[in-house]
């Protein structure tokens, strides 16, 4: 069953083909297993929420080939912010910032914020400089519920035609990325 039913994806430019044409990805990340989509396909993050089963109220965090291209969606950052986000960018931090008017408010939180990552994961890393875009994420597992560690505890629960698998391992990570808001430089998730 697991073999038959799943697509497999072994390569970043067939990912981003995926993504491109508005599928499903589960992806590897620094630690646990992902679920994301073309960030500005909206279809495509709403059957990420049905999917996951998800409020779709939630806010997504969001992945960006680069930290240049990540700012681009971020209003304009003092001299001690930019000095945080060269310090943690590629990295395993997502920061939260107000957000331009580039971002669709489907990806806005209420506070008109975006919660951003540049990730340092070679696959991510890989599959983005070819994507060119932002791509949302989350875990990979139904809203509230453990993220499964086995991919094929996961493929039971994401067996649909237009999800795929991007075949890598994940980082070394045991716990998602921290968060911080940037405007207190609090931690929210450490």
């Amino acid at each position: 069953l697991f073999n038959k039913n799943l697509n497999k994806i072994f390569n970043p430019q067939d990912a981003a083909e995926w993504l491109n044409q508005g599928k499903i990805l589960i992806h590897p990340t620094e630690g646990v297993w992902g679920i994301g989509c073309d960030a500005f396909n909206q279809s495509a993050v709403e059957k990420v929420n049905i999917l996951k089963q998800r409020d779709p109220s939630k806010s997504f965090i969001l992945l960006a080939p680069s930290t240049k291209r990540a700012l681009e969606y971020f209003q304009p950052l003092t001299v001690q912010q930019n000095e945080f986000v060269s310090n943690n960018w590629p990295g395993h931090t997502t920061i939260i910032y107000e957000s331009t008017d580039k971002v669709p408010n489907y990806l806005k939180a209420i506070d008109s914020t975006i919660a951003m990552r540049v990730s340092n994961h070679k696959p991510i890393v890989n599959l983005l400089s070819l994507f060119n875009n932002l791509m949302v994420s989350t875990s990979a597992n139904i809203s509230n519920l453990p993220t499964p560690k086995k991919i094929e505890d996961i493929a039971e629960i994401f067996s649909d035609p237009d999800v795929a698998f991007y075949y890598f391992e994940n980082g070394k990570s045991k716990k998602p990325s921290s968060i911080i808001d940037l405007n207190s430089m609090e931690y929210i998730r450490e």
